[in-house]
């Protein structure tokens, strides 16, 4: 690989985001989730590998967890006292909207917030706001409506993929204005797909690091592997 800038399809995606977090040893079922929450951000014209590559840094150097635990009705925390993984949390959370409930839901000291967001996204939650302040203080607050509409309200000059280390608070939708200093930006979500799908996702410098993680699960190349399969996938060594 090199720092060239590629474009991939959401079918790929898909398949290296899987085995990325697979690579970090996250269970198959969270790297899956992984991989079709980093679909979702490619087709709202996100980096995907920008997006994800700090939660597949911390689970790698074991600085966040995937071990949560409810501390109260409605705050789950990371039963390991570091980081709560998004690949976790964004489970968490698909999981509570579900049910429909009424009340809010807190969701403490997450790595990357931006990935839980788009787990919601994936399963086409309607009416729900999701908001949090990260370590440096930046704060982001996200209206999911109807029809995969959804928008980004922040007065933060950070990218709201690079947010990090964040309390999120998931809520039902209440949205009643926008301050002078604030900065609303739109999605649709249906519209995006269509664009990404004639023109492909771009993935920039932190594609080589998640490229590395996907890479774990190649197997070696030799006569024995060979023999058993090796090389039956995109490249000689897969």
């Amino acid at each position: 690989m090199n720092n060239e800038f590629i474009r991939i399809s959401l079918n790929e995606i898909l398949f290296y985001f899987t085995r990325a977090g697979f690579g970090v040893n996250a269970p198959i079922g969270l790297s899956e989730d992984f991989a079709r929450s980093n679909v979702w951000l490619a087709e709202n014209g996100f980096d995907p590998s920008s997006c994800s590559y700090f939660a597949l840094d911390c689970l790698d150097n074991r600085k966040s967890s995937i071990i949560a635990n409810f501390s109260d009705r409605n705050t789950i925390v990371c039963s390991d006292k570091k980081y709560l993984s998004a690949f976790q949390a964004s489970v968490v959370a698909a999981d509570w909207i579900t049910s429909n409930s009424n009340d809010k839901l807190k969701i403490v000291n997450v790595d990357s917030p931006f990935l839980v967001l788009a787990q919601l996204g994936v399963n086409l939650a309607e009416n729900w706001q999701v908001e949090w302040s990260d370590d440096k203080g930046d704060r982001y607050l996200i209206n999911l409506k109807k029809n995969e509409n959804w928008e980004i309200v922040s007065n933060s000059v950070n990218l709201i993929e690079h947010s990090k280390g964040a309390n999120i608070l998931i809520k039902k939708l209440d949205f009643t204005g926008v301050d002078n200093n604030e900065v609303i930006k739109k999605f649709n979500t249906k519209h995006c797909r269509e664009n990404i799908l004639q023109t492909g996702v771009e993935v920039k410098d932190m594609w080589v690091l998640v490229y590395e993680y996907f890479s774990r699960c190649l197997v070696k190349s030799n006569a024995r592997s060979r023999e058993t399969g090796a090389g039956a996938g995109l490249v000689d060594n897969d």
